[in-house]
């Protein structure tokens, strides 16, 4: 698959017990995948909505923050919703397997965010480095 036609996702926080952790999906289907999860349709771009997360069996995985952002208007220069979790490692884990049971999406590999974003027109090579430091 090529990347404009791919969802990804993976978790953008460090994988350790936090208070907090997010997950970040990018592509055409983001948006449609946090809406499995939560069964109400993201909301406006950049308003976080308070939503339940559940996994195919209906059991609750966690109350989340969902926030959308609206192609070209996003870190990628696509469609992007971040899952703002609970930190526990089983949340995590949890949400992070769900969504690898969604069809259309996949975990990203490393870098390919900021990848996309290069692609998209979004950063420049200097800018994608800088990252790849850190």
């Amino acid at each position: 698959m090529s990347f404009k036609e791919d969802t990804i996702y993976a978790l953008s926080t460090a994988p350790v017990r936090a208070a907090l952790a997010v997950v970040r999906l990018s592509g055409p289907h983001a948006h449609e995948a946090a809406l499995r999860l939560s069964g109400k349709p993201v909301g406006p771009p950049r308003q976080a909505s308070l939503r339940r997360l559940h996994d195919d069996e209906g059991g609750l995985l966690d109350e989340a923050l969902v926030l959308p952002f609206a192609a070209p208007h996003s870190f990628t220069g696509e469609d992007v919703v971040e899952l703002h979790l609970h930190g526990g490692l089983a949340v995590t884990q949890s949400v992070l397997a769900a969504l690898s049971g969604i069809d259309g999406l996949r975990a990203a590999e490393a870098g390919e965010f900021t990848r996309r974003a290069v692609l998209n027109g979004k950063m420049d090579l200097t800018a994608a480095e800088a990252i790849a430091d850190l």
